[in-house]
């Protein structure tokens, strides 16, 4: 209650600060802005300064904007040209002209180990700043970029929050590696292993987290992602799956400034699945002449078990610097509630960005993060013992039981007192950083040390009291699990800059080093008879304890080089080269060696063109190259051991025995990839985009084998299969309207993917994606298979229904639907009136299904229609007379979908008069506001398979976490 008023109190200031502006007197002022040879400029931006008051100029170069008061300034910018500061005074008519910037046209992009120029830049790349993230609540720094880039395809493992998102740029090149981009922070390459230790089986242990969770949004100043072998062969071993180059906040000369961020949210359950109500229930047991367990309850237990979630995030950011120092330091705080009851994350962290000039000639810099995550882990899995977690207990539970009902059965477990009982906390502490130092030799020649290092530790801790009833008095269990992750880089680069009259040089040498390790354990009592403590005193245990632990490590190094060349500024060539030795290859196969080259043709800059006032920008880009995929673990290619008392020969200790294949042929996972692309600009930025098409080819795919039989172990991993994508990418900028006060921009991505696997090596056929429920053991969903996509849902026909209820389907096997979408889209809109800004964003998918394995657990009606029944089921299963479910078509659903992700509406205060605050900015906005998709379950966008199999699955939905909806009041202000 006490957080509900707290946000009533805040939403309520918004609303009172607002109408109180705008009962503040405003002029109108107008003009055009030219440039030096007197052209109008269209695209302008014209802002109050200190302030987002603005507006941009239209195609003539006029503007017209409403001030608050006479002692405003004015701020023009634009893109090439100096930045101009207008006092406005008394006068409402100004006629504007704005000199060009030699050095501002010089755009630089950042790319792997520097920066280029943007227009010497050849790979297919995207970039997106600050000003364009996606708003709400943002627990990690993906999701900010969320459905903005073309080819970038996120999807979330579960909707709890802190939750793992599986991303793919140009779709997945592995079928048993990762498919993870590579995530490069200020330069420092992470390993994004997920540091949650996990629990054992007995918990329903929920989803994986998502590490870049501990990364606080507010740091974040741009993303550049890299997505053909062109501009991704830098980072050879790990760049078979695209880059994503995070950069944060930095310091800048000035005063020092103050920023304080803040918002209040709530959230809700979107959507409910059509499980029977308590009347519903009554009905359909009557109607079959079955009594089932009824205590005249009338309970929703997807109400019972979800709440209004309270979210509120604080960050401040003190930034400034003098000449030879700039400085950024942020601390942050997030609390969000998970709509599942008992369940959420809390972070705290820190960061300071610091830059140091020695000399002219000599530069030291520090990026340094903290943070500590608590996440609240709601048991809602289904893998584990005990029939299954919260969620699949909510939608099994029958109606006509009351919330506190209690059973000894395990199969009647009650979701409310399982989540509200169940203690299971992730604890994760991490430090990420780095610290260079840059010298220019001579002119044009400079060097860099750069060393990192990102250190992780996390514990969950995790206890099944004995009160419950299903459990038992005194068979309590109590799991404790610890992760410790190091990652340590050190490296050197040697730049070179140089002009020699129409050529440009700029090349790149250097070396790198970096070190991966992992220490993990983990302790399982059972036999508790006090509850309170149990997890912290694993030694009252009675009953067995288990105990295991592990480490392990990995190398990698590298050499690698660049050499980016152009000629007037029209013809660009770039040629990149990277080796690679991996401790985790075989002998023979440690070093690898992955090239690129590329170039690019400036059309606009050759005489036909360079005078256009239509076509202001075109550039032809081609690349080609190789990367490749370290991503298999470790220790594969060696023959290793485990040891446990079960290989004891006599029953006495413990022994040893082989549990990996030796193959010292195992080498990487190779991507070829060819692409070609357009980056275009009509009317000087009005309209812009690009249009980009590729093929990718992954060779010596890294496949589990079968063993011949007899042998210590079933599996081994060998270097078999291929694998293709193709597609297309469009991105494109329009300027729609800006006139009067009023200005009208809209952003659009699309991309086309088509996946299709080549080669399984000695395999026909490979199943995965094990359909999850009782009696579905051996059953699997998906299918690997040459001329398929991966993720292709593989099964029978659904025909209809016998007399007795039964599914009549096809005796045959046929592919039902593939789960990765073929199409994708995001459609961005941001329009300004005066001091008000709205902005709203959809994203789209189509050409894909979900195997709705919840659906089919719950479809099941024998369980409904037995005596003293607890078991609740889908109503349309109901409706229809189906008795009981085998996986087939029925069950394969359409997963297009357009979803409205955000829609926000603010407004900036004048704050010329106020003595101590530079800017104020409030803004209400909802998230997941409507999806508009014939799916049935929570949420077409989702990844939560029971089970996986050789092969991981995607696509499936089996009693996942449920996506929010919600509502934020925020406010920004700048001291």
């Amino acid at each position: 209650m006490k957080k509900r008023i707290q946000l009533i109190s805040f939403v309520s200031v918004l609303l009172l600060l607002t109408i109180f502006s705008a009962q503040a007197q405003d002029k109108t002022i107008s003009g055009t802005v030219k440039d030096e040879t007197n052209e109008p400029l269209p695209g302008v931006n014209v802002i109050i300064k200190g302030t987002t008051i603005g507006t941009t100029t239209d195609f003539e170069g006029q503007f017209s904007i409403n001030v608050p008061s006479e002692n405003e300034t004015l701020l023009v910018t634009y893109i090439g040209y100096f930045d101009q500061e207008i006092t406005i005074g008394n006068k409402t008519k100004f006629d504007i002209q704005l000199k060009v910037d030699a050095e501002q046209l010089e755009e630089v992009v950042v790319v792997g180990y520097g920066q280029m120029e943007k227009k010497d830049v050849t790979g297919a790349m995207s970039s997106i700043k600050s000003e364009d993230f996606n708003q709400g609540v943002m627990a990690s720094p993906d999701q900010l970029i969320q459905g903005k880039i073309a080819g970038v395809q996120m999807t979330p493992s579960s909707g709890e929050p802190g939750a793992g998102v599986n991303i793919r740029v140009r779709g997945g090149t592995s079928l048993t590696a990762s498919n993870e981009p590579l995530y490069v922070i200020d330069g420092f390459p992470i390993d994004n292993t997920a540091s949650d230790p996990g629990t054992a089986g007995v918990y329903a242990e929920s989803a994986s987290k998502n590490p870049l969770a501990s990364i606080n949004p507010n740091d974040i100043a741009s993303f550049d992602v890299l997505k053909d072998a062109s501009a991704t062969a830098i980072y050879g071993a790990r760049g078979a799956n695209g880059v994503i180059i995070i950069t944060t906040k930095k310091g800048k000369e000035g005063k020092a400034k103050v920023d304080y961020d803040a918002y209040f949210g709530v959230s809700q359950l979107a959507k409910k699945l059509g499980v029977l109500s308590a009347d519903e229930y009554r009905a359909a047991t009557a109607a079959e002449g079955t009594s089932p367990l009824d205590l005249g309850a009338n309970t929703d237990w997807q109400e019972v078990m979800t709440r209004d979630a309270i979210t509120q995030n604080h960050n401040i950011g003190v930034s400034g610097g003098s000449s030879d120092t700039q400085y950024r330091v942020s601390i942050n705080y997030l609390n969000q509630e998970g709509i599942m009851i008992n369940s959420g994350m809390e972070r705290i962290g820190g960061r300071m960005n610091i830059t140091q000039k020695l000399s002219n000639k000599v530069k030291l810099g520090a990026n340094m993060m903290g943070s500590f995550t608590k996440n609240n882990n709601l048991p809602y899995g289904v893998g584990g013992a005990l029939d299954g977690g919260v969620i699949n207990n909510m939608l099994r539970m029958s109606p006509l039981l009351p919330s506190d009902y209690s059973s000894s059965n395990q199969l009647e477990k009650n979701p409310y007192i399982m989540a509200n009982s169940v203690r299971d906390f992730t604890n994760t502490q991490r430090i990420l950083g780095n610290v260079f130092v840059e010298a220019e030799f001579i002119e044009g020649l400079t060097g860099k040390l750069n060393l990192g290092g990102d250190i992780t530790s996390a514990k969950r801790t995790a206890y099944l009291p004995g009160s419950i009833e299903w459990v038992g008095k005194g068979n309590g269990s109590a799991d404790v699990r610890n992760n410790n992750l190091h990652n340590i880089l050190l490296e050197g680069t040697f730049n070179y800059t140089k002009q020699f009259g129409d050529f440009k040089l700029n090349a790149l040498a250097g070396y790198t080093y970096q070190e991966f390790g992992k220490e993990h354990n983990y302790t399982n009592a059972t036999g508790f008879d006090i509850d309170e403590t149990a997890e912290h005193n694993l030694n009252a245990a009675s009953g067995e304890i288990l105990v295991e632990s592990n480490k392990e490590s990995s190398k990698l190094i590298s050499w690698i080089g660049r050499a980016n060349m152009s000629f007037k500024d029209k013809y660009v060539v770039t040629a990149t080269v990277r080796a690679d030795g991996s401790s985790r290859f075989g002998a023979n196969n440690k070093w690898g060696v992955f090239p690129s080259f590329s170039a690019a043709w400036r059309i606009t800059e050759e005489d036909f063109l360079k005078s256009s006032e239509v076509l202001t920008n075109l550039k032809l880009r081609a690349g080609w190259g190789i990367t490749g995929s370290q991503e298999i673990g470790n220790y594969r290619s060696l023959p290793t051991l485990s040891g446990d008392k079960q290989f004891s020969a006599v029953g006495i200790g413990s022994g040893v025995t082989y549990n990996n294949y030796a193959n010292p042929d195992l080498k990487w996972e190779e991507t070829t990839q060819l692409n070609f692309g357009f980056d275009f600009e009509f009317f000087r930025g009005v309209v812009f985009g690009t249009l980009d098409f590729y093929q990718k080819n992954t060779s010596n795919l890294l496949l589990e084998l079968q063993a011949a039989q007899p042998a210590p172990f079933d599996k081994y991993l060998e270097n078999v299969g291929e694998l293709t994508n193709q597609g297309v990418e469009i991105s494109l900028n329009t300027l729609n309207f800006a006139k009067n006060d009023f200005s009208w921009e809209t952003g659009f991505v699309a991309a086309y993917n088509q996946n299709e696997v080549k080669n399984i090596g000695n395999y026909n056929e490979i199943l995965t994606g094990a359909v999850g429920g009782r009696g579905q053991t051996g059953q699997f969903s998906q299918v690997i298979k040459p001329g398929l996509p991966y993720g292709t849902f593989y099964g029978p026909r659904y025909l209809g229904l016998d007399e007795n209820g039964n599914s009549i389907q096809s005796e045959e096997k046929e592919v039902l639907g593939q789960a990765i979408p073929k199409w994708t889209f995001g459609l961005n809109n941001t329009l300004r009136y005066k001091k008000w800004d709205f902005n709203f964003f959809l994203n789209a998918a189509t050409g894909h299904q979900v195997f709705n394995n919840t659906a089919q657990e719950f479809s099941n009606t024998n369980d409904l229609y037995s005596k003293n029944s607890t078991y609740n089921v889908m109503k349309v299963a109901v409706e229809d007379g189906m008795r009981s479910t085998e996986f087939n078509s029925r069950f394969i659903e359409d997963a297009t979908f357009i979803r409205l992700s955000n829609m926000t509406l603010g407004y900036t205060f004048g704050m010329d008069k106020v003595k101590f605050v530079s800017n104020l900015r409030v803004y209400v906005s909802g998230q997941n506001l409507f999806v508009i998709t014939d799916y049935s379950g929570y949420d077409p966008e989702v990844n939560a398979p029971a089970g996986g199999g050789q092969v991981p699955p995607v696509g499936i939905d089996y009693n996942n976490y449920p996506a929010a909806r919600t509502f934020i009041g925020g406010l920004s202000v700048g001291f």
